[in-house]
């Protein structure tokens, strides 16, 4: 899936820091960081395991902050 960014009147460092936040988006940079390297399958799922408790974490933190705002 091709990524295009448009230049706005030759503004081409604005064009640059759009393309990275669309990249970083679509999580190109993980998966080049994950894929530098070959990763034994007990690495990887330790790798997943410890990535889906630090999302457990950082949503629990965001609805304990929307309860909290609620509250108020």
């Amino acid at each position: 899936m091709p990524v295009t960014v448009d230049v706005k009147d030759g503004n081409v460092g604005k064009s640059l820091m759009q393309l990275k936040r669309t990249l970083i988006k679509e999580g190109l940079f993980k998966e080049l960081k994950r894929r530098k390297f070959f990763a034994k399958p007990s690495l990887a799922k330790k790798l997943k395991r410890e990535a889906a408790e630090k999302q457990r974490n950082k949503d629990l933190k965001r609805e304990i902050r929307a309860a909290m705002k609620a509250d108020f």
